[in-house]
């Protein structure tokens, strides 16, 4: 029981594409911007997050998820964007 406790409880990487999510609207109100530009939709967008996240957990770089996590959930527009340009 405790392990499919443990199976499902987000990670990092789960978090960080929530926080992103957020910061991402944010940014978009900030700059006047609406869904479609880069991104269809939420969805559109937290799939491509999940993809993301799912790469680096399996090239043993989640660590990265920890450092956006930070950046996305206290940081500015400019910041969100550093961070996805120095993530490739």
């Amino acid at each position: 029981m405790i392990l499919l406790v443990l199976a499902c409880a987000p990670d990092a990487c789960d978090a960080m594409c929530d926080a992103g999510l957020g910061r991402y609207e944010a940014c978009m109100e900030e700059r006047g911007l609406d869904w479609g530009l880069a991104y269809r939709d939420e969805v559109d967008w937290r799939n491509w997050c999940d993809t993301v996240s799912w790469e680096w957990r399996r090239l043993d770089e989640a660590d990265r998820c920890e450092a956006n996590l930070r950046t996305f959930a206290e940081g500015t527009c400019e910041e969100y964007d550093a961070a996805w340009s120095s993530s490739n």
